[in-house]
């Protein structure tokens, strides 16, 4: 039996998985196997050896002299290679730790057999089967914990929560350390794949994440910490890169210099690639690495690559035992060495940024940006952060909200609120609190002009400021935004100690205050309106005199102006299109657009509501009725004319002048 590996990891990461699996390699050499291993090493060792090394006295010698990835296995210590490699094991289905009492439970995987059970982390096993595992080493203890599908461990815990002893029974299991393949929608249309190992399912895995995600503006292929695996697994992954067509060169005793091909696969991650690598991605990874950078597939982010460029083959000897022989060196393909000198990525990033880094650099790939800075930003922001804008002009909340991003790098998009506070300022608030101590990327695309700022939060969360003085609008009420501007402009005022009344009704004095004010209208010199109700002195009487000039504004009769009388819906319809002279507007086929509303079509107002309609400034008390004759209160008052406002003043593009 002869099959390639490409399997290798640092001493840390084998250590960790020996924890994770209680993989042994306390080999027993067989001294009849020693005349087998020379004959192998003799005839496919990748560099010629002396007969000097070839004749030492054992096996153990004869390794000696060799690189460090050729090993022998018993045939135990062989299928545990292998479960290696395929991510999976047979045991209770827990990561642990030597503790001195026995074996400390540090985590508890979804697939295996023991999350099933009552056993929880920080619990201490401390017998199996009867047998106490206090002073065990975790290889010690890995006998006793792993066995055969279907067979029963009975455990002994100590649980120090409770200070309680009990007894768990636990029906062994195949169980996976980690999946082949990870997937992920990241924010701004971009997919993320993780590979954690080269083996038999890689590639169909890989396909199967790819259409999970979906159609995405490009790549992240991550690597780190990925030790390995099959040499047809690293082909065949090669062919997922468009452009890959040499997997690698590979060169050894008995099988000269060839060029391995990528296998080429259907369908093909679309470009822009950056693939994430760290010192902990060897042999395999290294070989992909190589042959995407080497071919301009995808560029590479983190750090140099473990540096593992020997390829082993695995021979099954007559004993039944193994011998993972290394029988090439190999190269990418322009050639260069991986032995001993990794792949160098086209970007250095810090431990730990590899992914913020990349989600960020592809979000900002195509785009032409301005780089916003804020001194508020220069430092950490707090998890709670308010953003402020300032514009050139006049914009509605509604557009601007949806040319507003906010992403987690590394993450997904964070939904927000848009808060306008002035007609040309606006507050971007996340609706939950960031995570602590990560990374930010707010975007604007402004129609001209894309704008960004990155930023990083603290673990703080700050006292939130107040952007209102009146005690009974919340962020979130549909007119609070509204409100907010009006009273910041100095177009609104509130019905005392601290109220703004967002429910009250609005009265016709009221509402030719609120017109007057709006439309700066000259209330200095004016002629005297002629109504009985409405007195020289009174706050309004100037208001309504204006109003009345302009046409804005008439009176219940010739004599009376209905002071203290309220609006309806109605009537406020008629006043937006007077005050700020709306017209019709034909649909795409000349016609008229269908009101919704049914209950409009009696309404002296009908003309009116068409308007504010069509004009995108008015919606219903429900979507099928718009209550003409029904109240308007304050709050859907300020909110019609706000409205109206930024539609007849705003612009369709802008540019940002601040954040703050």
């Amino acid at each position: 039996m002869r099959r390639l590996f490409l399997l290798e990891r640092k001493n840390l990461w084998a250590l960790f998985l020996f924890s994770l699996v209680f993989l042994s390699l306390q080999t027993s050499v067989f001294a009849d196997d020693i005349d087998e291993v020379r004959e192998l090493l003799k005839e496919g060792y990748y560099v010629p050896l002396s007969e000097k090394v070839l004749n030492k006295a054992t096996i153990d010698e004869i390794f000696e002299e060799l690189d460090p990835y050729t090993v022998y296995f018993t045939k135990e210590e062989f299928e545990e290679l292998i479960k290696e490699i395929d991510m999976n094991y047979v045991g209770i289905g827990i990561i642990g730790e030597e503790h001195e009492d026995g074996v400390k439970v540090v985590h508890l995987f979804e697939s295996g057999a023991a999350i099933h059970t009552d056993l929880q982390l920080d619990d201490i096993i401390i017998e199996v089967n009867g047998t106490s595992l206090k002073g065990k080493t975790i290889v010690e203890a890995q006998k006793l914990l792993v066995g055969e599908p279907g067979t029963k461990a009975h455990l002994k815990v100590y649980r120090p929560s409770t200070k309680k002893t009990f007894t768990i029974d636990v029906i062994r299991k195949e169980t996976e350390i980690a999946p082949t393949v990870e997937s992920a929608w990241l924010g701004g249309d971009i997919g993320y794949l993780r590979l954690n190992s080269f083996n038999k399912e890689s590639v169909s895995e890989l396909k199967k994440a790819m259409k999970s995600v979906g159609q995405v503006k490009g790549w992240i292929f991550d690597i780190r910490d990925n030790g390995g695996g099959y040499l047809d697994a690293a082909q065949d992954v090669a062919g997922l890169f468009p452009g890959v067509e040499i997997a690698l060169i590979v060169r050894g005793q008995d099988l000269g210099t060839k060029l391995v091909l990528a296998n080429k696969q259907n369908p093909q991650l679309t470009k822009p690639i950056i693939m994430l690598v760290n010192s902990d991605s060897a042999s395999a990874s290294e070989i992909l690495a190589g042959a995407v950078q080497d071919e301009g597939a995808a560029r590479l982010y983190g750090q140099t690559t473990y540096g593992k460029g020997l390829a082993q083959a695995v021979f099954e000897l007559s004993s039944g035992n193994y011998v993972k022989m290394t029988v090439a060196e190999f190269f990418t393909p322009r050639g260069n060495v991986i032995e001993g000198v990794g792949i160098i990525p086209d970007v250095e990033t810090e431990i730990g940024e590899e992914l913020a880094i990349a989600h960020r650099d592809l979000l900002l790939m195509e785009e032409d940006f301005v780089e916003l800075s804020g001194e508020k930003f220069q430092k950490k922001v707090p998890r709670n952060v308010s953003i402020g804008i300032r514009l050139d002009g006049i914009f509605s909340v509604q557009a601007l909200g949806e040319k507003i991003s906010l992403i987690e790098l590394g993450g997904k998009n964070v939904a927000i609120d848009v808060v306008p506070t002035a007609f040309d300022q606006f507050m971007i608030k996340p609706k939950n609190l960031l995570d602590a101590n990560s990374r930010y990327l707010l975007m604007i695309d402004s129609g001209a002009q894309d704008y960004v700022i990155e930023f990083e939060t603290s673990d703080k969360i700050e006292k939130e400021e107040k952007e209102v003085n009146f005690a009974d609008i919340k962020i979130g009420d549909f007119f609070a935004g509204p409100a907010i501007v009006l009273h910041n402009e100095g177009l609104l005022k509130g019905i005392g100690q601290n109220q703004f009344g967002p429910y009250a009704g609005v009265t016709r004095e009221q509402a030719a205050v609120f017109f007057a004010r709006i439309l700066d209208l000259n209330t200095d010199e004016v002629e005297d309106p002629g109504f009985k109700d409405v007195q020289p002195g009174s706050y309004y009487y100037s208001s309504v005199a204006a109003v009345k000039k302009l046409g804005i504004m008439q009176g219940k009769s010739k004599d009376r102006f209905g002071t203290g009388d309220v609006l309806t819906r109605g009537e406020m319809a008629a006043l937006l299109v007077r005050a700020f002279q709306l017209e019709n507007v034909k649909n795409g086929n000349g016609g008229e657009a269908v009101l919704p509303f049914v209950d409009v079509k009696k309404s002296a107002f009908y003309n009116d509501i068409l308007k504010i309609y069509q004009a995108g400034l008015a919606s219903g008390t429900t979507k099928t009725t718009f209550s003409p004759e029904k109240t308007v209160t304050r709050g859907e008052f300020v909110t019609f004319l706000y409205r109206t406002i930024v539609k007849e003043k705003g612009g369709t593009e802008f540019a940002v002048l601040s954040v703050e």
